[in-house]
């Protein structure tokens, strides 16, 4: 079976688990619809060309870091938060001006001026005579509240990735011709290097062969014992981490409806000639999802 295996470098990635939110939680390796989407990206596709996938790569080590979240209130509060003045009141943005903020948890009142800091005195006092004589006007929808927040995300250093792609022969083409259009997996600033993009044959299994990277398994696999997962030498263990994955999705109601695919992650993996719906090209272990 032909298929095209691209070999990608990052020196840093974040692929984020969807259910967390003050402390963004990374995947190991990029979901398969984070990889097909930007796939379809780099070649324009209009349309959805069906694939299947196999994921697999390493990384360095992974940090926790770090941010301050900036959070605009749906209406201006009078006792908390950070008072600020935007460009445009129907549109909120990273660029906004300081006004004052309150100091503490209770206690405070930015029209009493009570337990406040004021940044500028002039669009302070624009703010009050807004509140108190044009509480409809366009200027004072200008003033919004900010909060803050401390969160943290994850982030991979120095990942490699291993990719085989199976589909029709214009799609494998198409994606070919376009890889340096590939600019990032996961977050728009995560760019990704190129090393290599070419087609290979899949081969017989006669040996023993061990992955040398962790990778997403198709849980099937595992329990038919295609793929035995290993934690030490010579320990068969039936372990790894499960991911429900989305792997392509359908609008329905106007919302995207994922194509849920059950996967283990591990490292440490074997095949071997008996081993039946895996793959092998010579040089990495292959299961398509």
């Amino acid at each position: 079976m032909k298929l095209l295996r691209l070999k990608l470098t990052q020196s840093k990635g974040h692929y984020r688990k969807e259910e967390t939110v003050d402390n963004k939680m990374t995947y190991p390796l990029p979901p398969f619809s984070t990889v097909i989407g930007a796939i379809h990206r780099a070649c324009n596709f209009k349309e959805y060309h069906p694939m299947d996938i196999s994921i697999q790569g390493k990384y360095e080590n992974l940090e926790k870091k770090a941010y301050t979240d900036h959070t605009f209130l749906n209406s201006v509060m009078n006792d908390r938060g950070i008072l600020v003045k935007v460009p445009n009141g129907n549109f909120l943005s990273n660029s906004y001006i300081k006004v004052a903020e309150a100091l503490s948890k209770t206690g405070n009142d930015f029209l009493k001026r009570q337990n406040i800091q004021v940044y500028n005195e002039k669009l302070f006092e624009e703010y009050l005579y807004l509140k108190k004589e044009e509480p409809k006007s366009e200027e004072l929808s200008k003033y919004k509240s900010l909060v803050t927040s401390l969160k943290f995300y994850e982030i991979l250093y120095n990942v490699e990735l291993i990719i085989h792609i199976h589909s029709d022969e214009e799609t494998l083409e198409s994606i070919k011709k376009n890889i340096f259009s590939l600019k990032s997996i996961g977050r728009s600033e995560d760019f990704i290097y190129v090393e290599e993009c070419e087609y290979v044959e899949t081969k017989e299994i006669d040996d023993e062969v061990v992955s040398e990277y962790s990778g997403y398994i198709k849980v099937e696999n595992v329990r038919e014992e295609n793929i035995i997962l290993r934690t030490a030498e010579n320990l068969k263990v039936q372990n790894g981490t499960v991911y429900f994955l989305g792997k392509d999705y359908k609008i329905e109601k106007n919302k995207r409806i994922f194509n849920k695919k059950k996967v283990v992650y591990s490292s440490k993996y074997t095949v071997d000639g008996d081993s039946k719906n895996v793959y092998y090209d010579g040089e990495y272990i292959i299961d398509l999802v």
